[in-house]
């Protein structure tokens, strides 16, 4: 009889490896906090280099990584330095538009005061001789110049403030683009800390949940990062749609996710254990031809917040109930 052979066990990753991957992603995060406008670009081969190190790297496969990795972080900065120089040369040209309108302005202003002496002085002689036609004909020129300096103040006016609003919009962009995490298309840690500050000065009511995926390394490990990437996304849109209006979610980091809700811990709690049995469950993920099914299931921790007690003071509570859930489940 032929022996059947039996698959070869995984290779467990070395903690040094595992260590350089995840050091990997939080140079991705760093990337985003720092030019969120450009570092979508290079969030994809960050990605590609972290699949690409096999378990059990040679040292010629970890050479190649780091010259990758240098090579990646050195066109960032150069991406970098010319989008903030670009932003630079915008608002420089923006300042020195208002210097010259005000050059303009004052020299155009010293020419309309000569003109409107002119204008009085001839008014004054038609009125002296009784020369009534030319008295209109001189009121009628005074009408016309009277428009042209409106005229001419609004044109100035309307070209500084459409270059003001090109500026603004520019600049919301950056804002926003810097409060969302790229791969999710969620508000990043960042904004949550924004988010957080607004409630607590307001001093509404909320409860802070945090989603953590079991696993979530394993599913990297047998699948990829890049599939592991699409559960991130599949995850945070049912996290999305999960929440009102006055709620909030925020990817924390890595494979945790964070949701605020407007109401008192009774609820939070009913409604936290059916959030966490919606994440749960299968997900279909397509890719190279071929749609693969990850399993996954969610831990969920959560802490009311309490007048006078600091973000960190809450999330430690927050990180309490977690493990409390994670050791009663075994």
């Amino acid at each position: 009889m032929q022996r059947l052979l039996q698959p070869p066990r995984p290779v467990e990753m070395t903690p040094e490896l595992e260590s350089y991957l995840y050091s990997i992603l939080e140079i991705s995060e760093t990337l985003e906090a720092i030019a969120p406008e450009i570092a979508s670009t290079f969030l994809e081969p960050l990605t590609l280099l972290r699949s690409s190190l096999p378990t059990q790297p040679t040292a010629e496969d970890l050479e190649q990584s780091r010259v990758a990795l240098h090579e990646i972080l050195a066109s960032f900065s150069q991406k970098a330095r010319t989008q903030n120089e670009a932003l630079a040369r915008d608002l420089n040209q923006t300042l020195s538009m208002v210097t010259r309108t005000g050059d303009t302005t004052a020299s155009r202003s010293v020419q309309y005061v000569e003109r409107l002496v002119d204008f009085v002085d001839r008014m004054e002689s038609a009125v002296r001789s009784g020369d009534l036609v030319r008295l209109a004909s001189q009121a009628s020129d005074l009408r016309n110049f009277a428009q042209s300096i409106e005229l001419d103040s609004q044109n100035d006016f309307a070209r500084l403030r459409q270059k003001m609003i090109e500026i603004q919009h520019r600049l919301h962009e950056v804002e926003l683009l810097a409060t969302l995490d790229p791969l999710t298309g969620v508000a990043n840690r960042r904004d949550l800390d924004r988010e957080l500050a607004a409630r607590m000065e307001n001093r509404q009511e909320f409860c802070v949940l945090l989603f953590d995926l079991n696993g979530f390394k394993e599913i990297n490990d047998r699948f990829g990062h890049l599939h592991g990437d699409e559960v991130l996304k599949q995850l945070a849109a049912r996290l999305g749609s999960q929440v009102r209006a006055r709620d909030y979610i925020c990817r924390w980091g890595g494979d945790e996710f964070v949701a605020i809700l407007a109401c008192d811990l009774a609820i939070a709690e009913s409604r936290s254990l059916q959030i966490a049995e919606r994440l749960s469950g299968p997900y279909r993920i397509g890719g190279h031809g071929r749609e693969v099914r990850v399993d996954i299931t969610v831990s969920v921790g959560l802490a009311q917040y309490c007048a006078g007690e600091s973000p960190e003071q809450l999330f430690r509570r927050v990180d309490q109930s977690m493990y409390g859930q994670k050791h009663s489940s075994g």
